[in-house]
This record gives structure tokens, sequence and C-alpha cells, in this order.
């Protein structure tokens, strides 16, 4: 048996289970265990061993299918980060407790100021009236005399706020840095300490495990991979912040511009590569960064089906009874909307809607979708609902677009959905659509949507069309993503022609289905058995002397 490893080193309170690299080392690993010809081995740091727990758990993976290695003990400032984050919650908490108290309070006056007077002047009953007035007069005089305070002694709120807005100068970053750490100059300073620290206790640990063949690091974001004196490969994804410079420095320039020299560093110290596409390979790796041909090798994602998550079968019904199980997953999907509080009721209603599952970022082209979506709406009068799955508000101009539009009712943003809550949003959606300028690989939505029997549009880019090689296939899903008039375009058609669009990509998806994670796992394992036999990558130089 061979053992190869897979280096991790994602910073603090990253979750695997939100990320695509989580979703494809799922998919990996349960094929890998299958295997009895090899395990794996996973180096990470101190600080995600309790997220990889969570995440095996979450993906199904039991507790053999791989090995943690790498330090035991978090650092001291990280925990009493972690210290003070859990006491910031539990204030919150309670100040929500009492806030909500001194509702109750405040409403139960409400009630018996406006039922004292009702009362007193239609009771009959001089002993009644007697009655209400003594139980009621120490209520009463409570009320009018808090009232009083507030209307005569104005200063005082002058006053509070004077010293909040006092305290807020004295600190004000203390908020940002406790809420997004990740946006924080002084914050990440310190994490890249962290981490330089981290990794070298990694290596250690590594370097003590003679029997691993060969080491896999899923992505480039991690340079101190490039330190291990033993075969290396290194999976390079996409470099979408070289194409999209512009629009990632406005998100956060320090944080972005840092990831994207760490990518640099890791590739040029890098031995051997693989990606997911051609695209990337020529285009990314041996154009841009000079990488020699030979030493990048390419291997395209398996499919990713979700219908076995929400399919119920053996049942004559068992399509009408799969929906309706989809109806209750999409109804607690819908109580995750970040955008409005009441998404919940349109469960009940039924509605129609067009599905996008990805995270917010500048090369996602949500912008772009929501204008072909506005369009949509107020001029061709779509009675469809934008599902989105992503967080409007790291990308301040998406929430900007959808207030000023007023579309929080019609774009629905849900957060941390379940693997099966995903599947039953693709199932019970109209159309997926995908508008995505730059991918590593072709988008996981294209297989995710057709598994449950969903059709879908895409953007017209490189690694799409990789796959997607019929040319009136082509023409029929694919849209220019440069232009929301013609996304627009393609999914009202889509939509007035969803049977005729599904039946044409059914083929595809049937060709598609033959490349199982069971053949990626295989040729990773061939690509890893073969580095490992490669004497001369087996100690390559160091991209850089370790810091003292």
């Amino acid at each position: 048996m061979k053992t190869f490893g897979i280096y991790l080193c994602y910073p603090p309170k990253v979750d695997l289970r939100a990320q695509g690299l989580g979703r494809y080392l799922a998919e990996f690993l349960k094929e890998a265990k299958v295997r009895a010809d090899v395990r794996f081995v996973i180096a990470c740091p101190s600080w995600m061993r309790e997220s990889l727990k969570e995440w095996s758990r979450a993906v199904g993976l039991q507790p053999d299918a791989f090995e943690v290695i790498g330090p035991e003990k978090v650092p001291t400032l990280l925990r009493f980060y972690e210290a003070y984050q859990k006491y910031r919650l539990y204030r919150l908490r309670k100040r929500k407790k009492v806030r909500d108290y001194l509702s109750r309070m405040r409403a139960a006056f409400g009630a018996i100021v406006t039922y004292v007077p009702r009362t007193a002047a239609t009771t009959r009953s001089i002993a009644a009236l007697v009655l209400i007035g003594v139980i009621a007069f120490p209520v009463l005089l409570v009320y009018y005399a808090v009232r009083s305070i507030k209307r005569s002694v104005p200063f005082r709120r002058a006053y509070r706020a004077l010293i909040r807005r006092y305290r807020s100068r004295l600190t004000p970053n203390v908020g940002g840095l406790v809420a997004r750490p990740q946006d924080n100059g002084l914050a990440l300073q310190l994490y890249r300490y962290m981490e330089t620290a981290e990794a070298r206790l990694l290596s250690l640990e590594i370097e003590k495990r003679r029997e691993i063949s060969a080491w896999f690091a899923p992505t480039a974001f991690w340079p101190h991979f490039n330190d291990i004196k033993a075969p290396r490969l290194i999976c390079v994804p996409d470099v979408v912040l070289s194409d999209f410079p512009v629009a990632f420095s406005a998100v956060n320039d320090e944080r972005f511009l840092e990831t994207f020299r760490l990518v640099e560093k890791t590739i040029h110290g890098g031995a051997q590569f693989v990606t997911y596409s051609l695209d990337v390979k020529q285009r990314t790796l041996v154009d841009r960064y000079g990488v020699p041909p030979e030493k990048v090798s390419v291997i395209p994602h398996g499919v990713n089906r979700l219908d076995e998550l929400v399919k119920i079968s053996g049942l004559a019904n068992a399509d009408a009874v799969t929906d309706a199980f989809c109806v209750k997953l999409f109804g607690s999907a819908l109580g995750k909307a970040t955008t409005t509080k009441s998404a919940h009721r349109f469960a009940k209603e039924g509605i129609k809607f067009i599905f996008y599952a990805s995270q917010f970022r500048p090369n996602k082209n949500v912008l772009t979708l929501l204008r072909a979506y506005n369009h949509l709406l107020k001029r061709r009068y779509l009675p469809h609902k934008l599902i989105m799955t992503g967080n409007p508000y790291g990308l301040p101009e998406i929430a900007k677009f959808i207030e000023e539009h007023n579309l929080e009712d019609d774009v629905l943003c849900l957060q941390g959905l379940s693997d099966r809550e995903l599947a039953a949003c693709y199932r019970l959606a109209d159309l997926s659509v995908n508008p995505s300028l730059s991918e590593g690989g072709c988008p996981f939505t294209l297989t995710e949507s057709l598994s449950v029997d969903t059709p879908v549009v895409m953007a017209r880019i490189a690694v799409t069309e990789e796959l997607v090689t019929d040319r009136e296939l082509r023409d029929l899903m694919l849209f220019d993503p440069y232009n929301w008039k013609d996304m627009a375009g393609k999914i009202e058609w889509a939509l007035s022609n969803r049977a005729h669009l599904l039946k044409n990509q059914r083929a595809l998806y049937d060709q598609l289905t033959k490349r199982s994670w069971t053949n990626v796992v295989d040729e990773y394992i061939t690509l890893l058995d073969r580095i490992s036999s490669d004497r001369a990558d087996r100690i390559p130089e160091p991209v850089s002397k370790p810091a003292a």
C-alpha cells in the first residue's frame, strides 16, 4: 500500500463545507477510500483540526478515511481571540434577551395605559372604578414618570450619543477586527506570523513521515508547501486575481494583493502541476508563468451529482414524493435568506425561480446577472424570482443594486445551505444560470443542475466550451457574459423552451456521466505515483530560504 499526503493550510475560521475545494476533496477521498492499495494523510495547522472533523461529518466521510498530522495546540493569541468571540457572542445574546424583555414590558405597560382609561370610562360600578384606580395608579405613575423624564431631559440622550461617538473614535477598527479580521491589515500580519510558525511545525511532522511517497496541495495559496523535501504536486485551479485585478482590489486591495503574491510565489517554486482544464494549463501556467508544458497535467472534474441526495425511489409516485420532499427542504432553505426577513412565506406560495449557486466574487459576474434579471422582471414581466447562494454584503455593490432597484423580495440570497437544501433548490428551479467570467474548470452548475432534471444556461467561456463541443448545443445554452441583454434573452428563451433545452442537454449529461470520480482519483494516483518515482523531482530546490 502506498501513502500520499494532502497539504492544507487555510486560515482560522474557514469552513470547508462552504468551499468548492471542500466538496472536491470529499468526492476525492470517498473514492480513494474504496481502493485498497493507497491511503491518504492530511497535514494541516492546529486551527484546522476541528474544521476537518465538522467537514468530514457533514460530507459523510468515515473517521478512517484519512489520517491527520500536524500541531495539535492552537497558538495562544488565537485562543484568546476565539475566547473573546465567544464572550462577545454571549454578550450579544444577553443584550438581545434584555431588549426582548424590555420590549415585552413596554407592550404590557402600553396595554394597561390603553385599557385603564377605556375601562374607567365605560364601567358603571363605583367599586370597580375604585379598584381599577388602586391597581392601575402605580403602573400609570411609573409610566408617565419615565415618559416625563425622557421628554424633559433630552441632554441625557445627547450625552450618551457623544460618549458613543468618542469611544468609536478611540477604537475605530475594533468592531471590524472582530467581525472581519481578514480585512484588517494588522490581523493579516499577525496571521502571517502564525502561519509561518505553523508551517515550520508542519514541515517537521512531514519530515518524520518518510513512508509518504508524494505530497499534493489542492490549491496554490501556500508557498510553504514548496519547503517539503519530497515529490510535490500543486493544483492550480485558476489565478482569477490576475484576470480581474481592478475588481478584486476594489473589494480589499491589501488582502487580495497579498493572496496574489502568495499564489505567484507558490507557482514559481513549484515542481509539478495539475489543473482542471486545458485553458488554465496553456493560458495561465505555460503562457503567463512560463511553466514547461510537460510539468503540467490536466485532470478534469468528475460529474457532480445531487440527485441521490433528494431522490425518492421504489414508489409508484416517486417523482411527486421527491418534489414534496424538496419543497420541505426548500422551506428550510428560505429561512436562511439575508436580503429579506419574510422569505419563508414564499415556501407556501410555490414560487417560480431561477437559481445561481455560487459565492460572490468579482469574477462571478453577479452584477451583470442582476441587470439582466431586473430587465426581465420589470420590462418583460417575468414571474420568476432569482435565488442565489452568496453573501450580498461581501461585495457592497451587489447589496446596493438590490436595494436601489427594490429587489429585496425578488432576489433572495440564501447562505449556509446544506447539500440537500442545495439539491432541492436545483430541483425546484425552472432554470439554473451561471454567468461566471472565469473558472478553473467547467462550473459544477452544469452537472449539478442536469442531475436533478433542471436545464441550465451558462456563460460562453473557454472552460465551458471544452466540455460543450457541439455547436448547436452551444448556441442553445451559452450566452455572452459581458452583454446583459444577451444574457437576458437567453434566460427568457430557455424558460419558454425548457423541455426542448433539457432534452438536448440530457445527451451531453449522459456523456459526461461516463467520467466518474473513480476515474479522477485513478488519474491523480497515477500522477502522484509517477512523480514519486521521478528522482529528479524528489528534492527540488526551495524557492527561497526559510525565514529565521
